[in-house]
């Protein structure tokens, strides 16, 4: 598990701080009393975004915004509720920011329900949604569109990078002072359909081969710690990652 309820959540990187369960990751950047969250996790995971921030010394109020990296609720699933009751933006990207917002139905990408079906880690990925409220997920009222390729003025000075594939309007987080990249779903180092760890891409995507093609939008990010929305953190850095992703898709 990533964090619990209540208790301080690991710092994984300066000043990045990592919530969730063994399933899902979420992330919270400090700079100092302000936050920005990367990701909202499922909406039943609002208790470790609360217990976290409040072990931190806080409030959600104290988070600005959070950077949707994508539609799918296992990544949204709080952002409603904090835009709601703590004022924060809601941003996410062209391409998904209207699902974000409800403006059509998110949905799970391809093959999900089928393949988790077939394995016990899929199966018990599956009901770690339904108990986690992925049925129960609803919009954001109100979602900011954001381009790629831009620093935003943000607590962690978050630059997004365009990387679809996974869906159409995915993006990845950096953190260029810090020598962070948050890859949302572009790459992973958990594949809960099976229950193997190690670096790949998601093993779900709406095109594969888009997804593929977007990790050249990483090279050259300086990053030495890559965070991933399932998995643990890497720490031998982002151009070691995409060496071995690309040597597992080729052979």
């Amino acid at each position: 598990m990533a964090s619990n309820a209540g208790e301080r959540p690991p710092e994984v990187a300066d000043g990045v701080y990592r919530l969730g369960t063994r399933w899902v990751n979420f992330y919270l950047v400090r700079e100092g009393g302000e936050f920005t969250l990367i990701d909202a996790g499922y909406p039943g995971y609002w208790r470790y975004l609360v217990g976290g921030i409040e072990a931190l010394g806080t409030s959600p109020e104290a988070i600005r915004a959070v950077i949707v990296t994508h539609h799918h609720a296992d990544h949204a699933g709080t952002a409603e509720r904090l835009r709601s009751t703590g004022g924060a933006r809601v941003l996410a990207g062209e391409g998904d920011a209207w699902i974000v917002a409800g403006r059509y139905p998110s949905h799970a990408s391809p093959g999900f329900y089928w393949q988790c079906s077939r394995h016990v880690s899929g199966i018990r990925f599956l009901a770690h949604s339904a108990t986690a409220g992925g049925g129960r997920y609803r919009p954001a009222a109100s979602v900011e569109t954001v381009a790629a390729e831009q620093t935003l003025e943000l607590p962690g000075r978050p630059r997004l990078i365009r990387t679809p594939g996974h869906t159409a309007g995915h993006l990845s987080v950096a953190l260029e002072d810090r020598g962070v990249l948050l890859t949302g779903d572009a790459l992973a180092n958990l594949d809960y359909v099976i229950g193997n760890p190690g670096l790949g891409l998601h093993r779900l995507n709406d095109d594969r081969e888009v997804a593929l093609g977007s990790l050249s939008r990483l090279d050259g990010v300086g990053a030495d710690i890559v965070l991933f929305a399932h998995g643990e953190p890497w720490t031998d850095g982002l151009a070691r990652a995409l060496q071995i992703v690309r040597e597992r898709e080729a052979a």
